[in-house]
């Protein structure tokens, strides 16, 4: 990942956590741009056969959204941030960043250098809010949105829950979106009734090959996510319920 996305990723992230991300949040922009956003969603929807693996509206928003949402609702927003000029100078750099490499220009060495400098301190911003806090988020691993290759998701906070009916013979991929605030390597696995489907592994896409032993009319599929070298159990969980049919 590069640094301008990273910097991008960790703004979303926090405008999920702060405000959500599912269709209702209020983020205080207009209709017209939310209504972007849908369109947006569903272009990405017919353009991939209606596998769509983001479904999140937050996460259908252009670039310049994110400085709108967190400025329209900045007193939810000052304790992470901080001064809010500064916060929109290190903003307004970075979108710059972004229009030169857009246009196919090398960034300099100096900029590259503010670069990191400006996504350290996003971080470090992060870190620091939750340390003064004391969240129990600044210790442990979480399974923020899993989603799959028919088009479901399973936000963290959502309580409604798809449930995929697949057939023998499919192949099925479930992206997860894990965080660790410590940064540490994370690594995947996929079980059901105790048995592995997808053995523990560093990418984040799951895929396997339904056959014959996974048919079943409530199916538990269990992602998990955690980071091997921790003093301590790190480890989150996300439940998918499933109806599997022969083929």
């Amino acid at each position: 990942m590069n640094r301008i996305n990273e910097f991008e990723n960790n703004l979303r992230l926090i405008i999920t956590d702060v405000i959500g991300s599912n269709d209702n949040t209020n983020y205080k922009v207009s209709d017209k741009r939310i209504q972007s956003w849908k369109e947006k969603r569903e272009t990405e929807r017919k353009k991939y056969k209606e596998v769509l693996i983001e479904n999140r509206i937050l996460y259908f928003s252009d670039f310049y959204d994110l400085k709108t949402i967190i400025h329209k609702n900045w007193e939810k927003f000052s304790d992470i941030l901080g001064e809010k000029k500064r916060f929109e100078t290190f903003f307004d750099e970075i979108e710059k960043y972004r229009n030169t490499l857009a246009h196919g220009r090398r960034l300099t060495t100096s900029q590259e250098n503010l670069l990191n400098g400006i996504t350290s301190d996003l971080k470090n911003a992060i870190t620091v809010y939750r340390n003064k806090n004391e969240m129990i988020e600044d210790f442990f691993i979480r399974i923020i949105n899993v989603s799959d290759n028919l088009g479901n998701s399973w936000p963290e906070k959502l309580s409604k829950r798809a449930q995929p009916q697949l057939r023998v013979g499919d192949e099925y991929e479930l992206i997860v979106d894990a965080n660790d605030p410590k940064d540490r390597g994370i690594r995947y696995s996929l079980s059901s009734n105790g048995k592995k489907i997808v053995d523990v592994q560093e990418s984040n896409r799951l895929i396997f090959n339904v056959n014959k032993n996974h048919i079943g009319k409530k199916v538990k599929l269990v992602v998990r996510a955690f980071t091997p070298n921790c003093e301590y159990q790190n480890i989150a969980s996300q439940l998918i319920s499933t109806t599997i049919l022969p083929n």
